[in-house]
C-alpha cells in the first residue's frame, strides 16, 4: 500500500469541509462504478471538499487515481493492494473483502480529521462501514447501497441455500442499522431496503447517473461503434449493451429473438462481457437464432456512440432482481435519446414509471411475447418511437443527469457535516421519480 498524504501540496491553509471516500473498489480495474467515483471525487473538490480517497489496487490496467485529479491540492489518498479474485469463488471473495476492510483500518486511523465517510456498496460492505464507524469520533458514516445484498445474489440465483441467505441477510441488518445515513438509487430498492431491516427515516434515494458534460446522441455519420462494424442503417437494431451477468436474463433474449424470427430486418446486438455470456452465446448457436449477434466490450468513451447505434435497447431483467439492484445503462441509454423496452417485475415503480411518463415500454418479465409485441410497436411505429425517445431524454436531464444527483449528494454531505441540531430532514432527498 502506498500514500501521498505526507506530501507537502499547495492549496488553502485552512480547509473547512474534509470527505474520506472509503472505496471497496479500485480505479484500477474497469467497471460501471468508474464514472461515479470519479465523479464523486472530482465534484467534492470543486465544491470545495478536501477528499481522501480509499481504494484498492488488483490489476493495474488503468491508474490507481485518475490523471486529472492526481495533482489536485486538497486531494489524497491510500491504495490498498488486493489479490484478483474470480467472481465465480465467492467464498474467497467475501475473505477478501473481510481482509480489505481490516487492512484499511490503519489508513483510516492515521488520518488527522474527516468530516463524514462514504463507504461504497459491496457484499463485505458490513466490515467497511464496521471499520469507518469505530474511526469516525463521532462523525457520520453514510453507507450507499447500489445492490442489495444478499438479496441480488438470492434472485439471480447464485445464493440457493437457506442457511447462507438467512444468515447474509442478518449481517446485511448489521450494516443498516450501523450506519448513520444510507443512499440507494432507487424507490424500488427502498422499499427492499426497509423491508430487509433499514430505518425509513435514514435512507436517501439518489439515482445513479450519466455524465451529462459527455453522453449525447452519436450521429450516425459520426459514430465510431457504427463504422467499427459497419452497422447497416436499414436494420432495426434491439441491443444490450453492459454485463452479461446473474441479474441479466439472456433467455429473455432468446425467446424473443425466436418469436422475431420472420422479421429478417431486426438484429439483437448484445454488447459487452459477464459470466453468462459464454453460456448465452452458444444457445444462441444452438437454437440457430443468427439474428443475435454478439460484440466485446467497448472503452467507456464509446458509450454514447455505442448506444447511438441502437433502434432501442432491452434490458431483460430477472424476476426479483429490480428491488437489488438497477441497470447502470438505464440513465445513459435515455440520455442518447433511446427508447427502453424494459423486461421487469411488474409491481415495481421502474415498470409504472416507464409507463407513466411516456419514456419507454414495460412488460412483465414472465411474458416473452408481451416484450416482443412491445419491441414490434416500435418497429412498426417510428413516430411514437421517437416521441418516447425525446419524452426520455428530458426525463434523464431532470431525474439521472449528473449534476442534478451530485447536487443532491453534495447536499446530503453539507447537511450531515453540520452539527447534529443543526441538520434538516433532508425530505428533499426522498423525492419519487
Amino acid at each position: 500500500m502506498y500514500s501521498n498524504e505526507d506530501e507537502t501540496v499547495p492549496g488553502p491553509e485552512a480547509i473547512d469541509r474534509r470527505v474520506l471516500f472509503f472505496f471497496s473498489l479500485g480505479f484500477d480495474v474497469p467497471s460501471p462504478s468508474l464514472h461515479l467515483m470519479e465523479a464523486m471525487v472530482e465534484d467534492s473538490l470543486r465544491a470545495g471538499w478536501a477528499v481522501h480517497v480509499l481504494a484498492s489496487h488488483t490489476a493495474g490496467i488503468r491508474p490507481d487515481i485518475p490523471e486529472h485529479l492526481r495533482t489536485h491540492p486538497r486531494l489524497t489518498w491510500d491504495i490498498v493492494r488486493q489479490p484478483r479474485v474470480a467472481k465465480t469463488a465467492f467464498a474467497r471473495r467475501y475473505l477478501s473483502g473481510i481482509k480489505y476492510a481490516l487492512d484499511c483500518l490503519p489508513r483510516i486511523m492515521r488520518l488527522k480529521r474527516y468530516d463524514l465517510t462514504y463507504v461504497q456498496s459491496s457484499p463485505t460492505a458490513l466490515y467497511n462501514v464496521l471499520v469507518a464507524k469505530a474511526c469516525a469520533r463521532g462523525k457520520p458514516v453514510i453507507y450507499s447501497v447500489q445492490d442489495v445484498f444478499p438479496g441480488s445474489s438470492i434472485h439471480s440465483g447464485v445464493m440457493t441455500r437457506p442457511w447462507m441467505q438467512r444468515t447474509f441477510a442478518l449481517l446485511q441488518r448489521i450494516a443498516y442499522a450501523t450506519a448513520d445515513q444510507i443512499t440507494v438509487i432507487s424507490e424500488d430498492m427502498k422499499r427492499r431496503v426497509i423491508d430487509a431491516g433499514a430505518a425509513a427515516e435514514k435512507i436517501a434515494v439518489i439515482a445513479n447517473w450519466y455524465d451529462d458534460g459527455a453522453i449525447r446522441e452519436v450521429p450516425w455519420s459520426e459514430n465510431q461503434f457504427v463504422k467499427k462494424y459497419c452497422l447497416r442503417r436499414d436494420t432495426f437494431y434491439v441491443q444490450c449493451a453492459g454485463t452479461m451477468g446473474y441479474v441479466f436474463d439472456y433467455s429473455m433474449v432468446l425467446r424473443v429473438a425466436e418469436i422475431l424470427r420472420g422479421y429478417p430486418d431486426i438484429e439483437f446486438q448484445m454488447v459487452g462481457d459477464g459470466s453468462q455470456r459464454s453460456v448465452f452465446e452458444r444457445e444462441a448457436r444452438d437454437r440457430g437464432l443468427d439474428s443475435i449477434r454478439f460484440y466485446p466490450f467497448q472503452p467507456q468513451e464509446f458509450v454514447g456512440d455505442v448506444l447511438s447505434a441502437s433502434s432501442v435497447c432491452l434490458i431483460p431483467l430477472k424476476r426479483g432482481i429490480i428491488g437489488n439492484s438497477v441497470p447502470s445503462k438505464v440513465a445513459s441509454i435515455m440520455a442518447s435519446k433511446r427508447t427502453v423496452v424494459y423486461s421487469v417485475d411488474e409491481d415495481s415503480h421502474y415498470y409504472h414509471m416507464f409507463h407513466d411518463n411516456r419514456i419507454g415500454r414495460s412488460a412483465p418479465n414472465t411474458e416473452p411475447q408481451a416484450v416482443a409485441r412491445a419491441v414490434l410497436e416500435l418497429y412498426n411505429d417510428k413516430g411514437e418511437r421517437e416521441a418516447l425517445a425525446e419524452n426520455a431524454l428530458e426525463f434523464s436531464k431532470a431525474h439521472y443527469s449528473r449534476s442534478v444527483n451530485m447536487e443532491m449528494l453534495l447536499a446530503l454531505f453539507a447537511d450531515l457535516s453540520r452539527p447534529p441540531m443543526r441538520r434538516s430532514t433532508r425530505a428533499h432527498m426522498r423525492r419519487r421519480v
